[in-house]
């Protein structure tokens, strides 16, 4: 397993060696601090509301020759979006590099994005996502 560094000042997850700036926040490489524990085990309690989805969808259906869906969600069963107890963010990675970070207002949206692939792109594809009360969760799946 790689080692995980997480940045003090976003809460972003970088695999292997820290970033000398976070893709995120632009802190500098001193914010991050390795933490092997960083992320919940995905058979901890409290995971049907955490460990995120990830259904493939081959054909997309906005963009059908170009691309291919990734829809994602947090929990088997829906997260709470309350606010004070909400998810804060989900980040998106291929291969172990990020490639978005989405915000998540509680009382505004579910905690749920879809993102378009590029046909090509291939790989793993890893969701970690981020409780304010339970911290980071992650799942992954290959596309």
């Amino acid at each position: 397993m790689d080692k995980i560094f997480v940045c003090g000042v976003c809460g972003h997850i970088e695999f292997g060696v820290a970033p000398d700036v976070c893709p995120v926040c632009f802190a500098p490489r001193e914010k991050f601090a390795e933490n092997a524990g960083a992320i919940h085990p995905a058979e901890k309690e409290g995971k049907e509301k955490h460990v995120p989805v990830i259904s493939l969808v081959e054909k997309c259906g906005l963009l059908p020759d170009i691309c291919r869906d990734a829809h994602i969600k947090v929990g088997a069963t829906p997260h709470p979006m309350e606010t004070d107890h909400l998810i804060e963010w989900i980040d998106v990675y291929l291969n172990k590099k990020v490639m978005a970070r989405y915000q998540v207002y509680a009382t505004v949206l579910q905690a749920a994005v879809s993102i378009h692939l590029k046909a090509d792109q291939h790989g793993t594809l890893t969701v970690i996502e981020h409780c304010n009360q339970h911290g980071h969760w992650m799942a992954s799946s290959e596309v």
